[in-house]
């Protein structure tokens, strides 16, 4: 029964979670149709575009892992911290808060694998800051903390204060757990009690932990504060195995790459963001909406490189690769994988089919960078021999 208790409690939570980034999307959706499509209007899309992702990644919970060991993406701190402030900038202005976000210069390399967990917390606690604060404002702050010794390692803190009525010491002791809401919370509206307790569950399995104190503005203030471990240097695979959650993430060089991709998805919103980000790093592309579609462009056209997003309708992803296989050999056409679900793709069976790796949607700009290095190297190196 204890089991079934913890499974309750852990749904409980990730539907709790769920709404935050859903009411962003319906709130966002209402303003898009509310005027013409202009600059502002172009804002407020991408943050309907973010909330979806974040809502991609909390649905990711939902699948159980298939134990193929491939592990997160590495996701810059500062970008996490920019889509969950963007979610909730909105909602502050509407109620006539302020709204202030401080990135410390030395934060905006640091990286982190822990890139949904971040996400989730942060929500968590911009959504109680801008919910419980009648007026005043709200202000995110985002630092790094040195090492007090040389064998202890650095922290990334990030303080969320409020100028709302604040928590009693009696209340603080009991707020942390499951169903509990302090005495604002149940007198505002309804809740599930879940939120500092799911947060708290996430650092911990993080290495992280929260704190909570007053405010300087006179509300409340909770700190979260992560490791900042290790370096991200030239030798990725070192990198790579590294059992630190948070690195320095190694900048693109600032050269272009020479190549052409053919980029085949059936979403419209994934074709034009991965050709955005191709043509910053001066690759052109062309766009396949069908595995049909992108055999026909295989055979007529030449290209350096396929990034073949898997769950397609009609013929998928494995089945688009092992065709595009009898029309060019890997050497030739380097094939990587794009998906949303990595827990339900199946290692060998890509590797069969030909794909070289593997990215997770959403994507992060410096692993398909990297990923369309390793495609071209690859392939200039099998030519050569």
């Amino acid at each position: 029964m204890a089991g079934q208790d913890d499974d309750s409690i852990k749904i409980a939570l990730l539907a709790h979670d769920l709404r935050t980034p859903l009411a962003a999307m319906r709130l966002t959706a209402e303003l898009i149709g509310n005027r013409p499509l202009d600059d502002t209007q172009s804002e407020h899309l991408s943050i309907l575009i973010r909330s979806i992702d974040a809502l991609t990644q909390l649905t990711g919970d939902l699948i159980p892992a298939t134990g193929s060991g491939a592990g997160s993406a590495a996701i810059r701190v500062a970008d996490v911290v920019s889509d969950v402030a963007g979610l909730f900038r909105i909602a502050a202005e509407q109620k006539g808060l302020s709204f202030k976000v401080s990135l410390e210069e030395p934060v905006q390399r640091i990286v982190t694998r822990h890139g949904g967990a971040l996400r989730r917390v942060l929500t968590t606690l911009l959504d109680n800051a801008v919910k419980y604060t009648p007026e005043g404002g709200v202000a995110l702050t985002v630092r790094l903390i040195p090492a007090e010794a040389p064998t202890e390692n650095e922290l990334v803190a990030l303080s969320v204060d409020d100028s709302g009525p604040g928590i009693d010491s009696e209340e603080q002791a009991r707020l942390f757990r499951p169903f509990v809401r302090g005495r604002h919370g149940r007198e505002t509206g309804p809740g599930t009690g879940l939120g500092l307790w799911g947060t708290q569950q996430l650092l911990q399995d993080m290495g992280g932990q929260l704190k909570l104190s007053r405010s300087e503005a006179g509300g409340s203030c909770f700190e979260v504060r992560i490791p900042a471990e290790g370096g991200m240097g030239g030798d990725r695979d070192a990198g790579e195995s590294s059992p630190s959650a948070t690195v320095r993430e190694q900048a693109p060089p600032a050269s272009g790459l020479s190549a052409h991709v053919l980029i085949v998805d059936d979403n419209d919103t994934n074709c034009r963001l991965l050709e955005a980000l191709l043509e910053s790093f001066g690759i052109s592309s062309e766009i396949a909406r069908s595995g049909e579609q992108a055999i026909g462009l295989v055979g007529k056209s030449t290209f350096d490189a396929v990034l073949l997003d898997l769950h397609m309708p009609g013929m998928s992803g494995v089945e688009t690769a092992e065709e595009l296989r009898h029309l060019r050999p890997e050497f030739e056409l380097p094939l990587i994988a794009v998906t949303a679900a990595l827990e339900s793709a199946d290692d060998d069976r890509l590797q069969q089919a030909g794909f070289q790796e593997t990215l997770t949607k959403p994507l992060s700009p410096l692993a398909l960078y990297e990923a369309m290095v390793r495609a071209l190297r690859s392939r200039t190196g099998s030519q050569a021999k």
